[in-house]
């Protein structure tokens, strides 16, 4: 593998840093939106506040920090960090790299400015309006040349299979966004819908999926001390997830005002895509034979194997939520908000998490300050994901069907919002351990850049061999 130069390091731990603090910053805003399922009027406290910290206006700060802040800060600096070790071959133009993370922060930073102004395109993970979309286009276009010049100059003839996901991730990355941000701009209706589902659907499955499932093929060998099981079934789950992912789009708008045969068109590539996420599971559960026992010592592993699992969770309701008959109970409730929080929290949040305790000591030259912190991280992350998506899942469900029964007994709609906050309770106490535990992380992170032990050379060469 290649050594980190100085300008590529401090790019990368520019990418990481930042994101760690939208991380905290997303969660806290997340956290307030489940306070007010239980207290509607929390923090709400005059003209001024009841305006710009209602539900409406920072929801999608929320979901906006936690997808373009956190989650794909942190995937650019894992691009960084892992293509040059993969290619052997430093990365290409870091400091104009760097450059992009300061505008990429300033974006942010308006992003959330406007959404809490109220200026808003209302259209899922898109909310933002067109000259901060122009902006970000910019951002990945700059990213993606980067990446794409280290791999055309690499020193390492084979394509590992996380570059496969990594290059095909950071193509469609830009197509998607520009159908999602900018042409629905200039349609209505129900074909804006569609775009804008179709955006939706694979900003996370062609994006976030196909990147996180790079970093697993890279963590895990790396981990556990094994090969990886197969080269061939990763690459056929890549280009099961190309071929099939792109149709989903139509399924987020089951029971809607599309034509019947489109709606049964989403159903059949939805299922479809459990082919995908087998062969990612074949491939963990292989290249773990033997080495199961390590996980009890080996957070950064517990996390991988964890993502992995949840990832398999994800993939097997969506199918099940894509047909027609489960979709008319479930669409709406808050059953869709644990399925969502899953993929981008339980599966690919706890991946990085696990890149960032692998890469850290080699980014900073210090060992993680405390492995008992990492422990507490990964528990509380697990158990307060749980109670959170259990809650949200039984009370959608229950939703669902009083919705439903509603309709014919006359059921109040007040009746059963009543009847789901004790639900609206213990979400939110999940929710709080959640954010506990990312807590920790970050004072774990903070300790071990001043005080974690320093690495012998003998470590320091290992870390890049």
């Amino acid at each position: 593998m290649a050594a980190i130069t100085s300008d590529e390091n401090k790019a990368v731990r520019f990418f990481f840093y930042s994101s760690l603090a939208w991380l905290i910053v997303g969660m806290i805003i997340g956290l307030i939106l489940a306070i007010k399922y239980v207290w509607p009027d929390f923090l709400v406290w005059g003209a001024f506040l009841q305006k710009y910290l209602s539900y409406g206006r920072i929801r999608p700060v929320h979901t906006h920090i936690l997808i373009f802040g956190w989650l794909s800060m942190a995937y650019v600096a894992g691009l960084l960090y892992v293509i040059p070790q993969l290619t052997r071959k430093s990365l290409e133009h870091p400091r104009f790299v760097r450059s992009l993370g300061i505008i990429w922060n300033v974006y942010m930073i308006l992003a959330i400015i406007t959404l809490s102004m109220g200026y808003t395109t209302t259209i899922e993970y898109a909310e933002t309006v067109w000259p901060l979309d122009l902006l970000l286009i910019v951002l990945v276009a700059g990213i993606t040349y980067a990446c794409f010049k280290t791999i055309a100059k690499r020193n390492e003839k084979q394509l590992y299979v996380s570059l496969w996901y990594f290059m095909g991730s950071l193509i469609w990355l830009p197509f998607l966004y520009i159908i999602g941000n900018i042409v629905t701009y200039f349609i209505s209706g129900v074909p804006q819908a569609l775009a804008g589902w179709f955006y939706g659907h694979n900003i996370i499955g062609l994006w976030l999926t196909t990147v996180g499932v790079g970093f697993i093929y890279y963590l895990l060998p790396l981990l556990s001390k094994n090969p990886l099981y197969s080269h061939k079934l990763s690459l056929i789950g890549f280009w099961t997830i190309a071929t099939f992912y792109v149709w989903n789009g139509p399924h987020h708008l089951q029971n809607g005002p599309i034509p019947a045969w489109l709606m049964k068109a989403g159903v059949v590539p939805s299922v479809l895509l459990i082919i995908p996420v087998w062969t990612v599971l074949a491939n963990v559960f292989g290249t773990m034979k033997g080495k199961w026992h390590v996980i009890s010592e080996n957070v950064p592993l517990k996390f991988v194997v964890t993502g992995a699992i949840f990832y398999l969770i994800t993939c097997l309701q969506g199918p099940f939520q894509s047909l027609m008959q489960p979709s008319a109970i479930l669409k709406f409730t808050n059953w869709i908000i644990g399925h969502a929080h899953m993929p981008l929290f339980a599966a690919f949040s706890f991946v990085l998490f696990a890149l960032f305790y692998y890469a850290l000591p080699t980014l900073t030259g210090r060992k993680i300050y405390s492995q008992a912190l990492m422990n507490w991280h990964f528990w509380l992350s697990v158990i307060g994901f749980l109670i959170f998506a259990f809650t949200t899942w039984t009370a959608g469900v229950m939703q669902g069907f009083a919705w439903a029964e509603g309709k014919q007994y006359g059921v109040p709609f007040l009746e059963v919002v009543i009847s789901l906050q004790p639900f609206s309770i213990a979400r939110t106490i999940g929710g709080a351990l959640m954010f506990t535990g990312q807590l920790i992380f970050i004072y774990n992170v903070r300790r071990s850049l001043k005080d974690g032990q320093l690495l012998s050379l003998e470590e320091k060469s290992s870390s890049t061999a």
